[in-house]
């Protein structure tokens, strides 16, 4: 590593680059491992997983890209790529799923046997529970959404939750079905990606901070001024 490098640049990428990214893919694969890829049918993508530069707050690209320009040849910019090909992988097999639920008879016919039933009980759930009947469409589509995100329970403040809650669960044995297959082969390669990529960073980190005496974190009164 050259010399040339200051302790200060060192602090900025340690502090505006790799902490973020490390707390960033920790919460990834958090939500990765209970299955729940966060995705959202609006917009086709997930809403927590980003790509690696997202998880850098936009003020600190500039130094994000120059920290990319010093350690092109490393195998941290392989691992970005590698994260962000997996991520599009990811949402690219939800989207297929998605379109297969909705296009789906065996999930439209389960779907509307759960809705029934919902119906049928929702005025002795001894909770506020409204009918779904007059939004079947959108209903149907955020079912498919929760079966992809394998959504164990919703919080109440969720309009489906009581319906998701009492019967619409009952749909995540559709999971198993193979046009599931590629999706679940996706995401457990985005969560070995992800792993091994946050090793990789927190022992460059560790290097990073032995050999230019620059802290892991922030610390109140050190500056690197100079």
């Amino acid at each position: 590593m050259s010399q040339r490098k200051q302790p200060r640049r060192v602090a900025a990428w340690i502090y505006v680059v790799i902490n973020p990214i490390v707390d960033s893919l920790e919460r990834e694969l958090s939500f990765l491992n209970s299955g729940n890829l966060t995705w959202r049918s609006r917009t086709g993508q997930s809403e927590i997983i980003k790509t690696i530069q997202e998880y850098v707050d936009p003020a600190q690209w500039p130094n994000y890209q120059v920290f990319l320009a010093e350690y092109k040849a490393s195998s941290l910019l392989t691992g970005f790529k590698q994260h962000d090909s997996n991520l599009d992988r990811v949402n690219t097999a939800a989207k297929e799923v998605f379109l297969w639920l909705v296009n789906s008879n065996t999930f439209r016919n389960m779907f509307e046997a759960a809705l029934a039933q919902y119906e049928s009980q929702r005025t002795s759930l001894g909770v506020p529970a409204q009918s779904l009947v007059d939004s079947k469409k959108d209903v149907l589509e955020e079912t498919a959404q929760h079966i992809i995100n394998n959504t164990q329970n919703l919080p109440s403040h969720y309009v489906l939750s009581a319906f998701w809650n009492l019967t619409g669960k009952n749909l995540l044995s559709l999971r198993n079905a193979a046009e599931f297959l590629p999706l679940h082969r996706f995401k457990d390669k985005l969560v070995e990606t992800s792993a091994k990529l946050k090793q990789i960073l927190e022992a460059f980190r560790l290097t990073l901070s032995r050999e230019y005496d620059v802290p892991a974190a922030p610390v109140p009164g050190i500056s690197f001024e100079g």
